[in-house]
């Protein structure tokens, strides 16, 4: 049987030395382009297979990063986690994922046991407690969709994205609106709802908010199934598209017509929304950007994604979604990005530090766009 392939054979092969084809595997954005692909293509050809736990003894890091979602099932998620797997994976670490099942005890029993197995973490719209955070949440880690004082954050300009849809919906003769709100505990669902609360006085709109729902189909269901019995608003806008696609999908059931009597609106721009009938209008959120911009962010010594300076996201949507898709001709993304701050739910405090456009001190804020997916967002009657 022929010997293994040792890391000094790929060495040799590469025309380096050892600790390059060491640190290449273990810190690969210290090293060109070039040296990095002279040394995988060495590997490849020997069948080399580093080995992980030889390389956390020797370097201290592991070569794996954490992720931790609420819940896997709402479609936001899988496409956030799916771009920052890739962006991992293309930085050399492999990814280890967490599903805490909407739980800030299962959150955070779930981040101590990925702390000691990883070299940083990255939370999704983290339900934790401040007081979690403090003591369980290494230095090491980004938060996405959630601001919390003096970490790195990956966030949405949700005051944007509220002022867009608001002004549609003005534009369109509404003049009052309900806004079916998120989860109590959620810190989106605080930083949108005060994000429409802003955006609506703006617009002299009249608003009403709910009680806090369920991120879920289920909660739209129920919300509709509680609506027919009352006088209808004319537009709903949803803490999400999956509220959404639930609360549309009832109120036909019931017969009300959507768009004709009410228009719904979501957040998030997820595919399903896309693939629905109708197909909900909807706030689109750059999912796979926040996840890139995320593993950027945690990476020390990496930049973002080039192409996107100050953290703006410029993806839009592709291919058959990309159909559906028109943008409101009297509603385009605003040229710069607000601060994070600017919608923070009361409370919280701005960072001190500012670091450029798009960011507030280690917070990199991403634009949203609103768009007009069918026709499920009409003129008020």
């Amino acid at each position: 049987m022929a010997a293994r392939p040792t890391i000094r054979d790929v060495a040799r092969a590469a025309g380096v030395s050892v600790s390059t084809v060491s640190r290449v595997y273990t810190n690969p954005q210290l090293f060109r382009e070039e040296t990095r692909r002279k040394v995988h293509a060495a590997a490849a050809e020997l069948h080399y297979v580093p080995s992980r736990s030889a390389a956390a003894l020797a370097t201290g890091r592991t070569g794996n990063i954490g992720l931790v979602v609420p819940d896997l099932a709402n479609p936001l998620f899988p496409e956030m986690v799916k771009a920052a797997q890739h962006a991992a994976r293309n930085s050399g670490f492999a990814v280890l994922l967490g599903d805490s099942d909407d739980s800030p005890d299962n959150e955070e029993r779930l981040v101590r046991a990925l702390t000691k197995d990883t070299d940083g973490l990255i939370l999704f719209s983290s339900l934790m407690l401040t007081e979690q955070i403090a003591q369980a949440v290494p230095d090491n880690a980004v938060f996405v969709n959630r601001h919390v004082p003096g970490r790195r954050c990956v966030l949405v300009d949700a005051l944007l994205g509220m002022r867009q849809t608001t002004r549609y919906l003005s534009n369109l003769g509404h003049t009052s609106l309900l806004y079916l709100a998120g989860p109590e505990n959620s810190w989106p669902a605080r930083d949108r709802e005060a994000a429409i609360v802003t955006a609506a006085a703006e617009a002299s709109m009249h608003l009403e908010v709910s009680a806090p729902n369920r991120p879920s189909y289920a909660a739209g269901t129920e919300a509709a199934e509680q609506l027919v019995g009352t006088r209808l608003p004319t537009a709903v806008v949803c803490f999400n598209d999956v509220m959404a696609l639930g609360l549309t999908a009832r109120l036909l059931e019931f017969g009300v017509e959507v768009p004709r009597r009410v228009s719904v609106v979501g957040w998030g721009g997820s595919k399903v929304g896309a693939q629905s009938t109708p197909a909900i209008s909807t706030v689109i959120m750059p999912l796979g950007e926040l996840g890139r911009v995320a593993v950027a962010t945690l990476m020390p010594g990496n930049r973002q994604p080039s192409g996107q300076p100050g953290g703006q996201s410029t993806e839009q949507p592709s291919g058959t979604e990309a159909k559906d898709v028109q943008q409101a001709g009297n509603v385009q993304p605003a040229k710069d990005v607000h601060k994070a701050t600017e919608a923070l739910p009361a409370g919280e405090t701005k960072d001190t530090e500012s670091s450029g456009a798009g960011t507030t001190g280690l917070t990199t804020t991403l634009e949203v766009s609103f768009a007009v997916r069918a026709t499920t967002a009409r003129a008020a009657h």
